[in-house]
């Protein structure tokens, strides 16, 4: 679960910036608290939504801690780096920290870092009043200097992180070189990874889940759960399945399914979707080498209980999105996983919206330290009937360009916080220039 967020000289955040995800002490909606349990222990929010007018920065957010997931787990993606644009001349390093729960315990990862490469990197266990150091990296002109806390195992351990510390490339993380490398001494790191890694699942606007069917079709829990989703959202697909079809009949480049078909190698599987509309084909090689093709459909019902299978790209946006999201939410509720969504209602109806949010409440669980992040313009969630107060932030760009952060629970509102927010109490929401009369 991630308690915070920092951010600095990234994207549209010039100055260092903080969201949190720490529960306050509204005894409001306790179920969606994962509450501290020893004294030193920290009481975390199961939910974050994010406001924001457009290009106010609510998708930088996740964007970020995107970024620090792909450091974490490899190395600088040089290509996702932008620092902030509205200060010339801008040589300074860009800063991300993640402060998060993996089990039991609390950890802070953070990275200062350039294109070139890392300058800084740290990961302490935490808690409530104490900070324990597990190491800490600074990249200077000599190379890596590293100071570490208490270490497990004998001298030839020690030799061992020496040498990995000292040989790992300015561009990679020494988190994702320790693992690499079998590293020892150091086993929270392992604890650490693995949350980056299997825990920590980020869906953007465009992001596809291309393999439900075959999750259906393989997993009968999976598929019993999908059909009653799709029975709760109402949108008239009452399955998913695959269907075989012939070479003549995918909607893809030739030269791509040539390619496919002649490289296939026995017992190889892949997964592609089409860029004309939302079909998604499979095409799976058995042991003789011997390739089938199906595409993935969706299913309806006649007045006479008949099925009819319908093409992908005959849903609407809605419903496309709607499938995205089904196995997150079995996901939550079955699996210690935390998810950050930017733009969940995207060509979604604001009570699908709603009802998506409902549903993760209610099966939310005290055994299961769960997790739902999100950003959105759907006003209709802001109702204190359904969500805390210290779940909302609201974000904007000051007169610098610079995105600034505000927490709904500052305002300790008593009102109809949608009311409010839309007649622009709390900030977030766009402004325009006056209408001047126009010549044609």
């Amino acid at each position: 679960m991630i308690l915070r967020v920092t951010i600095k000289n990234l994207y549209s955040f010039k100055e260092e910036t903080e969201i949190s995800f720490v529960a306050g002490k509204s005894t409001i909606h306790g179920e969606q608290v994962s509450r501290a349990e020893k004294r030193d222990d920290i009481s975390v929010l199961k939910t974050g939504i994010i406001y924001g007018a457009n290009a106010s920065g609510k998708s930088n957010i996740i964007k970020a801690v995107s970024m620090i997931q792909k450091i974490a787990l490899s190395s600088i993606p040089k290509k996702y780096i932008e620092p902030f644009k509205l200060t010339k001349p801008n040589n300074l390093p860009s800063k991300i920290e993640l402060e998060f729960k993996a089990g039991k315990k609390f950890f802070a990862y953070g990275v200062e870092f350039t294109i070139k490469g890392i300058t800084e990197e740290w990961l302490y266990e935490i808690n409530s009043r104490t900070d324990r150091e597990i190491y800490t990296r600074k990249v200077t002109a000599e190379g890596n200097e590293f100071t570490f806390g208490p270490v497990n195992g004998n001298a030839e351990t020690q030799q061992l992180l020496k040498f990995i510390s000292q040989s790992t490339p300015v561009t990679d993380s020494f988190l994702a070189e320790y693992i690499k490398r079998n590293g020892k001494g150091l086993p929270l790191v392992n604890a650490v990874y693995r949350w980056m890694k299997e825990n920590l699942k980020i869906i953007f606007p465009n992001s596809r889940y291309n393999g439900i069917s075959i999750r259906v079709e393989k997993d009968k829990d999976f598929a019993a759960a999908t059909k009653s989703l799709l029975e709760y959202f109402n949108t008239g697909i009452t399955d998913i399945r695959r269907i075989k079809v012939s070479k003549e009949d995918i909607d893809l480049p030739k030269d791509l399914i040539n390619n496919l078909l002649s490289d296939a190698e026995p017992n190889k599987n892949y997964v592609i979707a089409s860029s004309s509309d939302s079909t998604i084909y499979f095409f799976e090689t058995d042991s003789e080498g011997i390739t089938t093709t199906y595409k993935q459909t969706a299913i309806h019902k006649t007045s006479d209980n008949d099925e009819v299978p319908f093409e992908m790209s005959e849903e609407s946006d809605g419903s496309i999105r709607l499938l995205d999201f089904i196995p997150m939410l079995i996901d939550l509720r079955l699996n210690e996983s935390v998810y950050l969504v930017d733009e969940i209602d995207r060509s979604m109806h604001p009570m699908l919206s709603q009802k998506l949010l409902e549903y993760y409440f209610n099966h939310l669980s005290d055994e299961r330290d769960t997790q739902l992040i999100f950003s959105t313009h759907e006003s209709n969630l802001l109702n204190l009937d359904l969500i805390r107060a210290d779940e909302v932030w609201f974000i904007e760009k000051g007169h610098e360009g610079a995105s600034h952060l505000t927490s709904l629970a500052e305002y300790k509102p008593r009102e109809d916080i949608r009311k409010g927010y839309l007649q622009g109490r709390y900030g977030a929401i766009p402004f325009f220039a006056p209408i001047k009369s126009l010549k044609w």
